[in-house]
């Protein structure tokens, strides 16, 4: 669990010294978990993919903003694409320990999940009734997403909510126990926003008409006019999916006081920053910095979290006796992808290293530069914290089984715009 801490002084007197976790060779022995004594009966998991955390901040979404109970104030995913940070949610273990480190798009053979417990599997050991509904296609059932889950369904947006309402009816007892995972594409490309956002935001109808909408692809090229649209019609989809979360809860009727919420996102995306537009290959703010909002927990959600915590987090609230790696107090919070990592102490002070030849490697302040514009000196010891994560975060094994994904969940990914 979290690392052994002691303070790092530095050199120069006016910089602010962090806390740097040293490695040692035995732990002292973790103290038995405070189970609740009066723990809610249920709980669901919402993933908005591709959510970026300041996007959410400034469109207009009450029904999202109405489960911030208590919500970090800053919260990074374990990746920046939807398969790893998914394995990292479901497996409450980083991406360096589960392994799935692969890049996305173009490959269409993928390794099925890692040997390790899972979120489902814990609970469904437990007594408790799971499932899982989600509409991005790489959660197919053949890469083990399925895993602990009574029901895994892949359904689009519009009907998940719906589809969520027949479960809570159909399925849901006043004596049973139940978890849901809920995974909503939200503003991942290709967005159509409904005629009331696309209005507010000014979004050209012409440009989402289509049966499938605005494609990412314009963006990315930087075609004239293309980056602008593409930002308002994300926003205008953030909007469209608040309220498809205001039918999530409602569908709970009864149940929605005895039931925990937790809602975040895989990953962020960029929208023009550093001259990119998606998910990209790199470990930029707007991609590792994801909402992270819960409704119903005793547990105090620390200023600055690791969403790969949220899988200790709602065993604790249910009060499961299962301990995973991570837990949302533990330093430093991290990002990976593909070799890149982001490494950060304080949510303010973060790092970036980059193996490839024309990567980024730098320190940057993001209270001063939110941009990631500035690269400065390594003044608060974040290369040390690096080296101690690294010591006592295990590597994962190397993912080789290899499985085709199916027609059907390729057909799918190329709707997405991850295949070709």
């Amino acid at each position: 669990m979290a690392l052994l801490w002691l303070v790092c002084c530095v050199s120069e007197p006016e910089t602010e010294a962090l806390e740097v976790p040293i490695p040692v060779e035995e732990a002292a022995p973790e103290a038995a978990r405070d189970l609740r004594l009066d723990p809610p009966k249920n709980a669901i998991l919402i993933v908005i993919d591709t959510l970026r955390a300041d996007a959410l901040a400034e469109a207009r979404t009450p029904h999202i903003d109405a489960l911030g109970e208590q919500r970090a104030v800053r919260a990074w995913s374990g990746g920046t694409w939807t398969v790893p940070s998914v394995v990292s949610l479901f497996t409450g273990a980083p991406v360096r320990s589960h392994g799935f480190d692969l890049p996305t798009g173009k490959l269409g053979r993928y390794p099925r999940l890692p040997d390790l417990p899972v979120l489902a599997e814990v609970l469904a050991a437990e007594g408790f009734r799971t499932d899982g509904l989600y509409s991005n296609g790489y959660l197919a059932e053949e890469l083990g997403f399925d895993r602990g889950f009574d029901r895994w369904r892949r359904v689009t947006d519009k009907v998940l909510a719906k589809e969520f309402h027949e479960t809570v009816a159909k399925q849901w007892t006043e004596d049973g126990r139940h978890f849901a995972y809920l995974h909503f594409l939200g503003p991942h490309s290709p967005l159509k926003p409904s005629e009331e956002t696309r209005a507010h935001y000014e979004v050209d109808a012409a440009l989402v008409e289509g049966r499938m909408g605005l494609e990412i692809g314009a963006a990315k090229r930087n075609e004239p006019g293309a980056r602008l649209a593409y930002q308002k019609a994300y926003r205008a989809v953030i909007e469209d999916t608040d309220a498809r979360i205001a039918q999530v809860v409602e569908a709970l009727g009864e149940h929605r006081d005895d039931t925990l919420i937790v809602l975040t996102s895989d990953h962020g995306e960029l929208l023009g920053e550093h001259d990119v537009v998606g998910h990209g290959y790199w470990v930029w703010e707007p991609l590792t910095n994801v909402p992270f909002l819960v409704s119903g927990a005793r547990t105090e959600v620390p200023d600055f979290v690791s969403n790969v915590g949220t899988a200790q987090l709602i065993c604790d609230e249910l009060a499961v006796a299962h301990s995973f790696d991570v837990d949302l107090s533990d330093r430093p919070v991290v990002s990976q992808r593909e070799g890149k990592l982001a490494l950060s102490v304080d949510g303010r002070h973060k790092a970036i290293w980059d193996g490839t030849p024309r990567g980024v490697e730098g320190f940057f302040d993001l209270e001063v530069d939110p941009g990631e514009l500035t690269v400065l000196a390594d003044e608060h010891g974040l290369t040390q914290v690096r080296d101690a994560w690294q010591t006592t975060t295990p590597a994962g094994p190397v993912l080789e089984e290899q499985v085709e994904l199916s027609e059907e969940t390729t057909e799918q990914l190329e709707k997405l715009g991850y295949l070709e």
